[in-house]
């Protein structure tokens, strides 16, 4: 278990006293940062950020959402979204239009471009994501990931 862990970790973990708690805590950030940097390696190739995959996602799924309605859906701030928009237009995955009823609100919908876009990634992200967890039992595997979640809730 320690081999997986990076020298910052074992900085927090040397002055750590609840031992093994500790460890396997560790070990799942060191691990959930590592999938998230793959994650982005792999869209990166594809001129991509997880952000902006999200945002391209979201956008294609509702054509003529406003930027702050995806700013809700991705759970981030208005900022954040005209920085992936930005990018997303900069590429022609995505434009930015008006509303046919009040013109000064902005719209974004999907291009051509984007569409094929995410045609071409998805598969690859989804062959990924299988891959990543080819040989975990689900049945072992979603218990644990719920205690986590619970344990987050309250306040862990």
């Amino acid at each position: 278990m320690k081999e997986m862990l990076g020298t910052r970790q074992g900085l927090l973990l040397r002055r750590l006293t609840g031992g093994s708690s500790g460890e396997f805590a560790m070990g799942l950030l060191a691990t959930a940062r590592q999938i998230d940097d793959r994650y982005n390696a792999l869209l990166a190739g594809h001129d991509l950020s997880g952000g902006r995959f999200a945002a391209l996602l979201a956008v294609s799924e509702m054509p003529g959402i406003t930027p702050a309605r995806l700013a809700e859906q991705l759970e981030v701030k208005r900022a954040t979204v005209t920085g992936l928009v930005d990018g997303l237009v900069k590429r022609d995955l995505v434009v930015r239009g008006c509303d046919d009823e009040d013109r000064r609100v902005q719209t974004l919908t999907a291009t051509a471009t984007g569409q094929g876009r995410i045609q071409e990634v998805l598969p690859l992200v989804e062959q990924w994501l299988n891959s990543l967890v080819s040989d975990i039992d689900p049945d072992l595997a979603w218990p644990l990931l719920a205690r986590l979640h619970r344990n987050l809730g309250n306040g862990g």
